[in-house]
């Protein structure tokens, strides 16, 4: 598994110059709030961009085009990252995030306690069964196939 891990990385390394691009990039798509940081302040330019990149190669094209694009202009907007990106807008953005969010500051900053073993007598009732979780089951009505005599 390893191995493969490796064969993909050699395949999608980003450059210097296109890594400053996407971290431009990151500045309009995720400059930060009060209670979260930039994307480029929690690197997600960085490792956790190739992490992305490992996950699913297929967005590689689009995203070192557009670093590429960024890093060659003298200004990035949003409007010069829709143009640059054009129809994989949307794939862009969604890589950018997906590094974004796999930071541990990120999820911290969110209060994302992240996955882990939390048993169900430990839940509140709300958690076990709210009228918003069964509201399309009851929406849907009963389904079932009657059972033969």
């Amino acid at each position: 598994m390893t191995m493969q891990i490796q064969q993909i990385r050699t395949q999608i390394p980003l450059d210097d110059r296109a890594r400053g691009g996407i971290a431009a990039i990151l500045d309009v798509v995720l400059p930060g709030t009060e209670k979260l940081p930039s994307g480029r302040s929690v690197g997600a330019h960085l490792e956790l961009l190739d992490r992305t990149l490992d996950a699913d190669p297929r967005l590689q094209p689009v995203v070192r085009e557009a670093g590429e694009l960024a890093a060659a202009s003298d200004t990035c907007t949003f409007d010069d990252v829709r143009q640059w990106a054009g129809e994989d807008l949307e794939r862009l953005v969604f890589a950018l995030n997906a590094a974004y969010y796999m930071s541990s500051e990120v999820r911290s900053a969110l209060g994302y306690p992240g996955q882990g073993r939390r048993p169900i007598a430990l839940a509140t009732p709300d958690e076990v069964c709210s009228d918003d979780l069964i509201a399309p089951v009851l929406a849907r009505g009963a389904i079932y196939v009657p059972t033969p005599e």
